[in-house]
């Protein structure tokens, strides 16, 4: 690390820092999720309103994580949390059944026509995890294909070449889990594709199309790749490939979904996967996943009929919280906001604007980086000719981290190594700044290099 940054950082930081000390003799790594941890040592938010979050040693910044990206109008949008306030004067949790769980599926449907029926859940893992169960159970198959470096969560067959891989993972094909505590037995049930590669993947699916129960995949690859979108024509082949041989497409939308347009990545591309994950935006920044697709696949194996289950033909997905009035209401009021709002036009045109100017500063300071996204998605990679996650692993990832403690000590908070979000609540001014700290740490960075 930049020692100039670490001196700022913890100058800025000392009540987070005695936090973090109590807070690791009882939390491992003193947070309760990976995604929370950083180095030194992480922040620990007092507040969070708008575009911005504030520490609690009182440090504000401009946030462009966004709660890993349901907030897509900013912290506590006032059209949401009115919502949750009349829906808590209603009812929190009955877990039977509520209207909302109609109203929210039926708009969902709407924009997003290619899930005819859906099932709402608590985490995009969930949803993930249940895409993948309909499909296995439909073809009675259960080898699912996955590309390198996607990310569809945290059970035991999502984390499959997905966060843990290494150069020598890839060209070793160690096809292994990513993390302590999962059998290596789960990996029989994953089959791997080289993401952007038409090629290969088209051969790997035909050859392997009798054993395929379904192909999964984020259109745009979030949180291992850092917004490095599927190529069109790539997509295109895809869908007509798994189409011919009857393999189930699904779609990991936990992350575009509602993010990209109201359509989503699906719309984004023209293409209409079999099935779909969602999460995130549709709960609006409270815990939610859906899962949904054709009513052929989900009416026959998820619809219950009868107790217990024909365990040959229906899957089991309940849950306490799963559809909870909260979520769901928190969820249609602010896809009625996006309905009515020129959201997206404001946030895509932001996002061009951070995604233009951080790359021609770079290129000016003859700092080596491209900029990825599309829409309201950032990432910045210390690399070039970035388009798999092979080409990501040859960043320079001692300069990323240098360069995202740079930002957040001059009060830009890009999470470490983590896509970046934009919400209608950030303003141009705001990129604008964004845009001229990113130019001053390129500065420091050169500097220190030379």
């Amino acid at each position: 690390m930049i020692k100039d940054f670490e001196e700022a950082f913890f100058e800025r930081t000392s009540k987070s820092r005695e936090i973090f000390e109590r807070a690791r003799k009882i939390l491992p790594g003193g947070v309760s999720a990976n995604v929370k941890f950083m180095e030194p040592y992480p922040l620990y938010i007092k507040e969070a309103k708008g575009s911005k979050i504030i520490d609690v040693d009182g440090n504000i910044y401009i946030d462009y994580f966004q709660g890993a990206g349901p907030n897509i109008l900013g912290h506590r949008p006032k059209v949401v949390i009115e919502a949750v306030k009349r829906q808590l004067e209603i009812c929190n949790h009955p877990i039977l059944a509520t209207e909302l769980e109609v109203k929210l599926a039926e708009k969902i449907r709407k924009h997003q026509p290619s899930m005819e029926m859906i099932r709402f859940c608590n985490t995009g893992s969930e949803a993930n995890a249940f895409a993948m169960r309909v499909a296995r159970a439909y073809k009675k198959k259960s080898k699912i294909a996955k590309f390198e470096g996607h990310f569809h969560g945290q059970y035991d067959n999502e984390l499959i070449w997905s966060i843990g891989l290494t150069l020598e993972r890839l060209e070793k094909r160690i096809v292994s889990p990513d993390c302590a505590g999962i059998p290596k037995e789960i990996s029989n049930s994953i089959m791997l594709l080289p993401f952007n590669d038409t090629d290969e993947s088209v051969s790997l699916i035909r050859k392997n199309a009798n054993e395929l129960a379904g192909v999964i995949m984020e259109p745009i690859p979030v949180a291992s790749l850092g917004a490095i979108p599927a190529e069109k024509e790539f997509m295109k082949t895809l869908r007509e490939e798994t189409e011919k041989y009857d393999i189930p497409l699904i779609f990991d939308e936990v992350v575009t979904g509602f993010r990209l347009g109201l359509g989503g990545a699906a719309e984004y591309y023209g293409i209409s996967p079999d099935l779909t994950a969602l999460g995130k935006i549709i709960g609006g920044g409270f815990p939610i996943g859906a899962y949904g697709g054709r009513k052929d696949m989900m009416d026959k194996v998820v619809t219950p009929e009868k107790w217990p289950l024909d365990s040959n033909e229906k899957i089991f997905q309940s849950g306490t919280f799963s559809g909870n009035p909260i979520s769901l209401a928190a969820g249609l009021a602010l896809i009625e906001k996006l309905e009515k709002s020129n959201v997206y036009e404001h946030i895509n045109f932001l996002g061009e604007k951070l995604r233009r100017g951080i790359q021609d500063r770079a290129d000016k300071r003859e700092v080596e980086i491209q900029v990825t996204g599309i829409g309201s998605l950032f990432h910045v990679h210390f690399a070039k000719n970035v388009r798999s996650i092979r080409d990501v692993l040859r960043e320079d990832m001692e300069a990323a981290k240098n360069f995202q403690l740079g930002l957040i000590v001059n009060g830009i908070f890009l999470p470490p190594i983590h896509t970046g979000f934009i919400s209608a609540a950030h303003t141009e001014e705001e990129i604008d700044k964004t845009i001229e700290v990113s130019d001053k740490v390129f500065e420091i960075l050169k500097k220190k290099r030379a």
